[in-house]
């Protein structure tokens, strides 16, 4: 950031960084990273979005629209990936492991624009395709700043930011590779 000499104020930004500037002010997770993730990442994404290639054809089958069974295949895994973690949650707060269950309720309430968002458009993709990459990035930006905080990893988080990240994949390819 560069300063006017004479009055020690920052310079203005241009118009792109100040709107990136307040979107991170408000929630870090708004802001996509400039770096683009590694290629094995990606290819490991790309393996594991098959696994929704049945649901998929499963629904197509029941003759819904390429879009509403894509957006219903982004609802199943998010519903999926929520009571997983809730079922885990209340194990850990049964058998008092405070620590992991205070990451997954975190972990939970970053999921919640998910659950709340996708079958509200059923027919949305672009919509789905958004949640989805929202609700991915706020769980790995609070898992890292509660790793950061506490040096307690909880691998069930990183299980559902993969599978997130496997989701986007899915919906992001044209739908004649999915079927």
């Amino acid at each position: 950031m560069s300063a006017d000499i004479l009055t020690f104020r920052p310079a203005p930004l241009p118009q792109a960084a100040a709107a990136r500037r307040r979107g991170m002010l408000l929630h870090p997770s708004n802001v996509t990273p400039a770096a683009a993730p590694a290629d094995d990442g990606i290819k490991q994404a790309e393996e594991r979005a098959r696994r929704f290639d049945p649901l998929f054809k499963e629904f197509r089958d029941r003759g819904l629209s390429a879009n509403e069974a894509r957006t219903e295949v982004a609802r199943a895994a998010a519903q999926e990936i929520w009571d997983g973690l809730a079922s885990q949650l209340r194990r850990h707060r049964a058998t008092g492991r405070q620590m992991d269950a205070n990451v997954l309720a975190v972990a939970l309430a970053s999921l919640q624009c998910m659950t709340g968002a996708l079958p509200r458009r059923p027919e949305d993709l672009d919509h789905a395709v958004r949640t989805v990459n929202t609700a991915r990035r706020r769980l790995q930006y609070n898992g890292d700043l509660l790793h950061r905080l506490h040096r307690h990893r909880n691998e069930a988080v990183q299980d559902a930011v993969d599978t997130l990240q496997a989701l986007e994949v899915f919906l992001a390819r044209p739908h004649q590779h999915a079927a």
